[in-house]
């Protein structure tokens, strides 16, 4: 029953973001996507370039 009795109380303490809090974590959630596949690219392409992949 520990874990049901602390979900419940998460659940209470949440609220429904406002739509400036949504778009700011989109907005870095985004940028962060973009970055992580940037490095990946650069990587890949450092990769071919040198002759590992």
């Amino acid at each position: 029953m520990g874990f049901i009795n602390e979900s419940i109380r998460v659940l209470r303490l949440t609220r429904k973001p406002k739509k400036d809090e949504f778009l700011m974590v989109a907005k870095v959630t985004g940028i962060g996507m973009l970055l992580i596949g940037f490095i990946g690219t650069i990587i890949a392409i450092g990769a071919k370039i040198i002759g590992l992949g």
